[in-house]
């Protein structure tokens, strides 16, 4: 089975991308095309700036608690793997973990800050013992995605359990 979440990476980045240019926009009209009046419900044009730049901070600040990963994930063959890199700015560095699927031990789901982030923690057995891999956000996965991830690597657990 493969997992591959690229469509949903590239449609975060291009709302990212759609809010910024929303912004410009907005800020343009209100200082450069004289079109509000004085007021709009007793606010000036400053201060529907300034909520227009909370809005669009505000956005900005939930996608990156979120920290999106793009990530593939595939269990076909021998070998186990799970490429992702994160979506936030600036922090594209790639990383993947790969290896044989009869070297699973364990994995956890791990919530952080209630129903914005959801990571995965990977446990693999070594000659020196049990490794664990650093947690990868599951985010940008949709929940059926997550389920069938979840699911694959219960079934390689429970075969490596009967196995040994």
């Amino acid at each position: 089975m493969t997992i591959d979440n690229q469509k949903q990476a590239v449609n975060l980045r291009i709302q990212k991308s759609i809010a910024l240019l929303i912004l410009i926009i907005a800020l343009g009209l209100i200082y450069f095309a004289n079109i509000l009046p004085h007021s709009i419900y007793g606010l000036n044009r400053n201060e529907i700036a300034v909520l227009i730049l909370v809005i669009f901070v505000s956005f900005f600040i939930l996608h990156y608690l979120r920290n999106h990963n793009y990530i593939y994930y595939s269990d076909t063959g021998n070998k186990l793997i799970l490429r992702y890199f994160s979506l936030r700015p600036f922090e594209e560095k790639k990383n993947a973990i790969e290896f044989n699927k009869n070297e699973l031990h364990n994995f956890e789901i791990k919530k952080t800050m209630p129903g914005i982030n959801k990571s995965i923690i990977i446990y693999r057995k070594t000659t020196k013992g049990i490794a664990k891999y650093p947690p990868v956000s599951l985010t940008a996965l949709s929940k059926t995605d997550q389920e069938k991830m979840m699911a694959s690597l219960q079934r390689l657990i429970m075969a490596n359990q009967a196995g040994a």
